[in-house]
């Protein structure tokens, strides 16, 4: 790092030995360069150790052993392996190569073992027991897992991981060769545990259950992937957990709804995304403050089994104090009282509105709620050019808007007295589905929020050229709040360098 310059020094002076300094270096690379002086080869082995542990292939680290005597035995004592049947011709091959790659690490440690290993037979059960306990006898701390065989039977973990001391964080590829171990307490220092289900049952109907009582210091719960066509069973009943993500992707011939039993007292974060809601069962959830739903889809609404599902989900969680509701939910349902809640977040889909004004007469001391339209998204990146949204693309030209929006009887409590902030997000203007509902809505609660702070509108581009119009529609509706503030930004996405940007510009603020 370059000292900074005193005040007392001569600035010319430093300034001059200092270049020199740097020319003098320059040379000095320029000389190395030109001598063909491998550089890399004469850092000390702990640090090209820690280089290769980033090669996410086993495969690919040994082969640099050919480079020179110097690297010969560098790989040996990596501590990360990553082992993939994958990047074999034959099972054969992979087999004879982690054996070979575990026999000359001896007791090496292993921080992070990836064993991939899904086009093998039963017969190969005993090789996978005999490697993870070797990972395990090398102090193991994070652990990948895939294993699958072609028959019906199914691998059994060996006692040794389950008792793992050193392990913290696995990640398990579950399918119908491999379960979830039901009894006795294990893994006493398992802190993150992702598990990816694939089909389970299609084999063996008997794994239809994960019981995860038996972790207790899991802190951190993933579980996502496709159970099934048939109704799957979770116990999560884990004393320190603090976040679950469940995401199960969408299996339109599903029979039955899987079922949940989520018992975490110090449970703080909950995020769901599915296709179909699943049966929730909550006990002992006071401490969640965070809750995520995203579902595709519900069945009809008449459906008393959906509704019933939503009702008791709704329920189970009406103590959270920040809700994302990204769902086209049951209006059947019954919505509980939300005393806590006091950030709201609605993705709009379908009679969006209807379930709005649910939850802000269910919610009376709510502070902020944010509306997201998901109608219009960016393109896909075309080779080197630079798109950027037309919302003609979104508009149809031969609709007919029509009103669908009709206020409650009564002024929801929250906006009398505790509704500060109000955002509306992707605000499309006339042409668009939806426009006059949301400008009914966008009046009515100018008008009725009495401690209203802060609204502000984001719109993708008023590119129908009436933003005057829409700015005195606006500016002549009743206002309840005086200290109110609105502020419209026009955002424009584009894509650039394979990624999602932005750029954004204040139509107009303070009406």
């Amino acid at each position: 790092m370059v000292e900074p310059i005193s005040f007392s020094e001569d600035y010319a002076l430093v300034f001059q030995q200092r270049v020199r300094a740097f020319r003098e270096n320059l040379d000095l690379e320029s000389n190395s360069q030109a001598r063909g002086e491998d550089r890399i080869s004469q850092l000390p082995d702990a640090v090209l150790r820690h280089i290769l542990s980033f090669i996410p292939s086993t495969k690919c680290v040994v082969r640099t052993s050919i480079l020179s005597t110097r690297w010969k035995d560098v790989w040996a004592c990596v501590p990360n392996l990553y082992l993939d049947d994958l990047e074999f011709s034959s099972s054969a091959d992979f087999v004879a190569f982690v054996d070979r790659v575990l026999l000359v690490r001896d007791s090496s440690a292993i921080r992070k073992f990836r064993l991939h290993f899904n086009n093998g037979q039963a017969e190969d059960f005993s090789l996978v027991d005999a490697w993870i306990r070797t990972a395990v006898r090398c102090n193991v701390v994070e652990l990948d897992l895939s294993v699958d065989s072609e028959g019906e039977e199914m691998f059994e973990w060996p006692e040794s991981l389950l008792t793992c001391k050193t392990l913290m964080i696995w990640t398990l590829w579950l399918n119908h060769s491999i379960p979830i171990p039901t009894s006795g307490c294990c893994y006493p220092n398992l802190k993150v545990f992702h598990v990816i289900v694939s089909y389970p049952t299609a084999m063996n109907p008997d794994n239809d259950s994960m019981d995860f009582s038996h972790y207790p210091v899991l802190e951190h719960l993933t579980i996502d992937g496709s159970p099934g066509l048939d109704a799957f069973n979770f116990n999560i009943s884990v004393p320190e957990l603090k976040t679950l993500r469940i995401s199960l992707a969408p299996d339109f011939d599903l029979i039955d709804a899987c079922n949940f039993l989520i018992n975490a007292p110090k449970l703080e974060k909950l995020d769901i995304n599915e296709g179909f809601l699943s049966n929730y069962t909550f006990v002992n959830t006071k401490s969640l403050v965070e809750v995520n739903i995203g579902v595709i889809t519900v069945d009809d609404d008449e459906n008393d089994a959906s509704a019933n599902r939503a009702t008791k989900f709704l329920a189970g969680i009406s103590g959270v104090q920040c809700l994302t509701f990204s769902s086209p939910f049951s209006t059947a349902c019954t919505l509980p009282v939300f005393d806590n809640l006091s950030k709201l977040m609605l993705v709009r889909d379908g009679d969006w509105w209807k379930i709005l004004m649910k939850f802000l007469e269910r919610t009376p001391n709510l502070e902020s709620f944010e509306i997201k339209h998901e109608t219009c998204r960016p393109r896909q990146r075309t080779e080197e050019e630079e798109v950027v949204i037309e919302l003609t693309e979104c508009r149809n030209p031969d609709y007919v808007e029509v009103l669908y929006w009709s206020p409650p009887e009564s002024v929801p409590k929250c906006l009398l007295s505790s509704l500060k902030s109000i955002t509306i997000k992707g605000f499309q203007g006339k042409g668009f589905f939806g426009y006059l509902d949301e400008m009914e809505l966008i009046k009515y609660l100018l008008k009725n929020c009495l401690v209203l702070e802060k609204m502000t509108i984001y719109t993708p581009g008023l590119c129908w050229g009436t933003k005057d119009e829409f700015y005195n529609e606006i500016s002549e509706s009743e206002w309840g709040s005086k200290s109110v503030q609105v502020h419209m930004i026009e955002k424009e996405f584009y894509w650039g360098d394979g990624c999602c940007s932005l750029r954004a510009k204040r139509i107009f603020s303070d009406i």
